[in-house]
């Protein structure tokens, strides 16, 4: 696993971290074989983990605290996670970034979590109006006690990220980028030049392109197909365009999608999400992949065609 330097810090990330959400982190699926895929994880040599205060219904934080329990205060283990999405009646989420939430949203992280401190913490999602002296001063506060370390914003809207580069406020941005969506790039080399470390979140776009993707493997298949029809309205195009990818030797198509990002070294890190050891080992097998720059080049080129979002 390689790891790579921070521009704000003297954390070194694994390329590769561990998105600890979504499916993971559901009361469907078996707290053990979620807390092996974090295990596993490590083993391979991945030092990082990013969950939210909202995710999985509010139950991830709660899952990957027993995961990493006597391993989180490692020097070599960096947890972040999010704060501004919360669970409301009836499993709703809704969004507050006021400054009383964002003290007991991490105050509560810290104890579901089993840490006393946040490396890296998040906003999700905020809006324009959030971005005020009242959030800032309520970072600073956690961030004087030493509860948290670098701040961030986690958002796909390019709107906000600029907001986030401009205010000068936050040291890291969290984007999507992937097969899908090359033109991030121009993007992700402006926030690094303006000192700004970018983590990829959305790396492997929901794999709706990988062929494996749409076998049937129980509960699970029916809540990751509902979720990629939700996200992409033009899934059946996007899907088509990206067949390609599936046609590599020796790789399957979530490696060379995650191997396609992984290529630009402006990122800090890639997140992936799993729930399987054998997946997640196939995956992380993506660090030692090298793509021909005629395949990133076609990858590319398809992606030119969508008329996405």
């Amino acid at each position: 696993m390689q790891h790579r330097a921070l521009q704000n810090s003297e954390i070194k990330l694994s390329e590769i971290g561990l998105g600890c959400a979504s499916y993971w982190g559901k009361k469907h699926f078996s707290e053990k074989r979620a807390i092996d895929v974090v295990h596993q994880a490590i083993e391979a040599g991945v030092n990082y983990f990013d969950t939210g205060h909202s995710y999985s219904g509010g139950h991830a934080e709660i899952r990957l605290g027993k995961a990493l329990k006597n391993k989180i205060n490692s020097e070599h283990l960096i947890i972040s996670s999010k704060v501004g999405t919360r669970v409301g009646n009836f499993g709703r989420l809704y969004k507050d970034f006021s400054a009383a939430w964002i003290k007991q949203s991490c105050e509560q992280s810290l104890q579901q979590l089993q840490t006393d401190h946040l490396p890296i913490y998040f906003l999700h999602g905020p809006n324009p109006e959030d971005f005020n002296s009242t959030t800032y001063q309520a970072l600073d506060v956690l961030k004087q006690q030493g509860k948290i370390g670098l701040v961030g914003v986690n958002t796909f809207d390019d709107e906000i990220i600029q907001m986030a580069e401009q205010s000068g406020q936050f040291q890291t941005v969290m984007l999507d980028f992937n097969i899908y969506k090359p033109h991030r790039l121009a993007l992700i080399k402006q926030l690094k030049a303006a000192g700004q470390d970018v983590f990829i979140a959305g790396a492997l776009a929901g794999a709706i392109y990988d062929q494996r993707f749409w076998r049937f493997q129980g509960l699970k298949s029916f809540w990751y197909w509902v979720r990629a029809w939700k996200n992409n309205p033009q899934l059946s195009t996007m899907k088509k365009a990206m067949q390609c990818l599936n046609d590599v030797p020796n790789l399957n198509a979530t490696q060379v999608a995650l191997a396609y990002v992984l290529h630009h070294t402006e990122i800090s890190t890639a997140l992936i999400g799993s729930t399987q050891v054998g997946h997640l080992l196939e995956l992380l097998a993506a660090t030692s992949i090298d793509l021909d720059e005629g395949l990133i080049k076609k990858i590319e080129s398809q992606a030119e065609k969508i008329d996405y979002l």
